[in-house]
């Protein structure tokens, strides 16, 4: 057993200094100190220490983040519930109702054996939301108590430190990052990387210690030369420099396949001043000095990170040929980033002061607790959380200039999706940056998306989840075939009768094949006809083409034909569907996958029967000796009554795919 030599009296007394920023407030801290030492009294940890030495040093953690006096207190107090006699009628009476609900919800925080581990992710990433919805003080004392674990973690066998490692990387370090608390997400990243995958750790470790004192003479020389031109040019500003953590260094070079000696940037050099005016400023004069490597600029202070970073970055050619990256930001932007959302409350004449954007900074929390409400599958909830919450992402704007984040390689139904439940629903075509474009396209951060809707339109496309990338957006798709088929279910025969042909056709109204109710933009006279290539039918996302002689041909958008035909793009014009009582049937073919079984041909001409849609031709070809298929050319009056067929047809057991061609 490994012993640690912690100092409780010393560790308080290390507190005390740390909380000169809220004022006297020794007496209050004291109090706690000796309730928690009573009652964990004879209480050790793994590492042999006392106990008590824990809550002291997560308190200590805290309070460099500059945390509230209730919060240190609860801190101090955080495992008394759980481990020891105490009860929250004594907890309440003496450090009152404040600071017992904390201490509660980090003990419902507390993990409990479940049957599976996958129960248990489950419940604690549920836990953990609901505690940052009531009180985000709880996860930040989860977070400073998972960081203290993480620092005496050796003491643990090899296989529970890499257990407790990968749950601090999957959760915590993106957790830590969502709450913008960089300097807890870097050491907590640093530490798992040591247990993880400990021989590339040390033998990276060594490697960057022997390039740190050029690296340290670097980035002196770049502070030097860049402090004399601001001094020049009467700017006030700090400039400094860090060494970027270890894990940050290996996943570059992971990232970009390069070795040590290729990634230059190991330390940033950072420039604080007093206004955002200043930040540009300085920026142009950072690049007077020295050339900017291209594609290295980033401005976050016109697009934050999701959440809530601001900066402006760049990499620069500095001394003796070396790439520098710099970083500008304001001391409140600066203050944001190394205290998260800590940074957006004060601790004021006994009460906290939330600054006006705190509930801005957790508009992602309330979004993902709407998604659990809407999503009933447990372990489908925690794959959302890792996908949503915590990947890499793509910045996008809606048509007001708001800024949307999605996880990278997300499209326009993720983006509706993002927007609202309905939008995504009744999604029929996307425009990306002005421009048309297929519901699968792959968004890129700066895009500018519109999301094209209809009425005539209430469900999504099964096809949909083939492309789409959020997790959230495919159970929203999912949630909805589920509740179409529980509300169909009632009305399915065990045994659909047979039908020996094909269904007596319905009577339709129908214009002429040159009165298609379409308006296209700019045009008044010109003879419309629908493309056979594409068949579009009424309430599908269309635009017109100027043939040559013909009139305009009339597609939808997501046409195979059209992308060919967008080379001579001054010839594509929006279009429309006019909305009318009279009634025109299309054509359309529907191709289904089925199992090779007796009297699946009929099943399926009934579901279409029941639907009251016309079939004007039926052909069924093998695929294989299980499968068939079956097509159908079938008229119908809208989109919307293609969707409800194709839906009824593949809630059919025996279909494993449908296809509209």
């Amino acid at each position: 057993m490994v012993t640690i030599n912690a100092n409780p009296d010393d560790l308080f007394q290390e507190l005390v200094e740390k909380t000169k920023y809220l004022g006297d407030v020794k007496g209050k801290l004291l109090e706690a100190y000796q309730t928690a030492s009573k009652y964990h009294a004879g209480q050790k940890r793994e590492s042999g220490e006392d106990y008590i030495t824990h809550p002291l040093s997560v308190a200590n953690i805290l309070a460099e983040l500059e945390t509230d006096l209730p919060t240190l207190q609860a801190a101090i107090l955080h495992d008394t519930l759980e481990d020891t006699p105490l009860k929250e009628e004594e907890l309440k009476e003496k450090f009152g109702l404040e600071v017992l609900s904390i201490v509660q919800g980090v003990t419902k925080l507390s993990k409990v054996q479940f049957r599976s581990s996958k129960e248990q992710q489950l419940e604690n990433t549920r836990k953990m939301l609901l505690a940052m919805a009531s009180d985000i003080r709880v996860v930040l004392i989860k977070l400073a108590d998972r960081l203290h674990n993480m620092r005496s973690v050796e003491v643990f066998r090899k296989d529970k430190q890499k257990r407790i490692a990968t749950d601090t990387m999957e959760i915590f370090v993106p957790l830590a990052s969502r709450l913008g608390i960089y300097r807890i997400k870097w050491e907590l990243e640093d530490l798992s990387f040591r247990y993880l995958e400990p021989e590339i750790y040390y033998d990276l470790s060594k490697q960057v210690a022997l390039k740190r004192s050029e690296r340290e003479k670097l980035v002196q020389q770049v502070m030097e030369e860049l402090s004399e031109y601001l001094q020049n040019n009467d700017i006030k500003c700090e400039i400094s420099g860090r060494a970027k953590n270890l894990y940050s260094i290996y996943k570059k070079m992971e990232a970009e396949k390069k070795g040590l000696d290729e990634v230059f940037d190991l330390h940033a050099v950072r420039v604080l001043v007093d206004d955002i005016s200043t930040c540009y400023k300085v920026l142009g004069i950072v690049h007077s000095i020295w050339k900017p490597l291209p594609g290295r600029i980033k401005d976050y202070i016109a697009v934050p990170k999701s959440n809530g970073y601001q900066s402006l970055h760049t990499t620069v050619i500095g001394p003796w040929g070396n790439p520098v990256e710099i970083q500008i930001r304001t001391h409140q932007m600066h203050d944001d980033a190394e205290y998260g959302i800590a940074a957006h409350w004060r601790y004021k004449e006994g009460k906290i002061q939330f600054s006006p954007d705190y509930n801005q900074k957790l508009s992602w929390l309330r979004q993902l607790l709407e998604w659990q409400r809407e999503i009933k599958p447990s372990d489908e909830f925690v794959e959302m959380v890792k996908t949503d919450l915590f990947s890499d992402e793509v910045l996008v704007f809606t048509p007001k200039g708001d800024i949307i984040n999605l996880p990278v390689g997300a499209t326009p139904v993720d983006f509706a999706y993002r927007i609202h439940t309905n939008v995504g629903h009744s999604c029929i075509g996307a425009k990306v940056n002005g421009q048309i474009v297929q519901l699968s396209y792959k968004l890129q951060t700066g895009d500018r998306v519109q999301i094209l809707t209809s009425k005539h339109i209430n469900g999504p496309s099964r096809d949909w989840l083939k492309f789409v990338v959020a997790h959230s957006t495919k159970e929203r798709i999912r949630s909805w075939f589920r509740k179409q088929t529980e509300e169909e279910q009632p009305k399915q025969k065990d045994e659909p009768e047979p039908v020996k042909a094909l269904p007596k056709p319905r009577k339709l109204p129908k214009f002429g094949k040159g009165s298609p109710m379409i308006s296209v933009k700019g045009i008044d006279n010109a003879p419309l006809m629908l493309a056979r290539c594409c068949n579009p039918i009424y309430g599908d996302p269309i635009v017109g083409y100027i043939t040559r002689g013909r009139g305009i041909s009339i597609h939808r958008v997501n046409c195979q034909n059209l992308a060919q035909l967008k080379k001579d793009s001054e010839r594509i014009l929006e279009a429309e569907w006019i909305k009318s009582d009279l009634v025109r049937a299309y054509v359309v073919n529907i191709s289904t996958t089925v199992e090779n079984k007796p009297g699946v041909l009929a099943k399926l001409s009934s579901v279409i029967s029941e639907e009251g849609v016309n079939i004007q031709m039926a052909k069924a070809t093998p695929v294989d000796t299980q499968r068939s298929r079956v097509m159908f050319a079938v008229e119908v009056t809208s989109i919307k009554e293609l969707q409800d067929l194709i839906s009824r047809l593949e809630r059919v057991p025996e279909v494993k795919k449908v296809v509209r061609h």
